[in-house]
């Protein structure tokens, strides 16, 4: 089995109001969760990252990447038009989530959106959470590649889109990230730091615990969801976090 994670992040033009300066952090907090046990001890050659690119950029890596299962992370700016989910890439550019998905060669991919849902951008509020995100005390624990990967070789081949807000809504952002971001690694850090014994945790698991938190830190007017695209019209229950006992 083989894995592979491509980041990206866009969070539009540096010096202006709607600049998302919470970006840099989703993607830090999100390189530094896989990078740990919780998140499956990825490698930095397992993991790629694109930044405000270019279309052309995006296409040849996503075409150039051949692995078992594909780790797809957006973080930035995105709007919803009559038909779907748009999310930009860099300042001038954007690209539906269809054309995303037609990207992908591989027989198993989890694609996580943390962008917004709407037609137009409004004001919103946010919350702030009480600090930035730390995997350090992990790095302690048993290397858990071994195990993501073998759950990924049990699961169903098929797409599962886990986004970060519902059609319609707003997808809010601090400096410490976006709130999804923050929210779905938060909660997996509590729930790993519960465990008492080996224990897997889901996309889906994931999804729900970081919904039960943003609740109340958004006032209901944030809730996730996933979506999946297989044969069989099922969830797929791909790994996010896993729990090893130590050696």
């Amino acid at each position: 089995m083989t894995r592979k994670a491509i980041m990206i992040g866009s969070p539009g033009p540096k010096n202006s109001v709607n600049y998302l300066k919470g970006v840099d952090a989703d993607l830090h907090h999100f390189v530094s969760f896989l990078k740990s046990p919780i998140g499956g001890s990825w490698e930095d050659n397992e993991i790629a990252g694109l930044f405000k690119c270019p279309s052309e950029n995006l296409i040849e890596l996503f075409q150039s990447t051949y692995t078992d299962f594909l780790l797809v992370y957006f973080s930035g700016h995105g709007h919803q038009d009559l038909k779907e989910t748009n999310i930009a890439i860099n300042d001038s550019e954007s690209i539906s989530i269809s054309q995303l998905i037609s990207l992908i060669n591989v027989p198993k991919a989890l694609i996580i959106i943390d962008t917004c849902r709407k037609s137009l951008v409004e004001e919103y509020s946010s919350f702030s959470g009480p600090e930035y995100l730390s995997f350090k005390s992990t790095l302690n624990q048993p290397n858990s590649s071994e195990k993501y990967m073998q759950i990924i070789a049990e699961s169903t081949n098929g797409i599962s889109i886990a986004y970060a807000c519902s059609v319609g809504e707003i997808s809010n952002d601090t400096e410490l990230g976006g709130d999804y971001t923050y929210s779905l690694l938060k909660t997996s850090l509590e729930w790993y730091e519960n465990q008492n014994n080996e224990s897997v945790l889901s996309i889906n698991g994931a999804n729900d615990l970081a919904h039960q938190y943003l609740k109340f830190k958004s006032n209901f007017d944030q809730n996730p969801k996933i979506v999946t695209i297989n044969d069989k019209k099922e969830n797929l229950n791909f790994p996010f976090a896993i729990k090893l006992n130590s050696l």
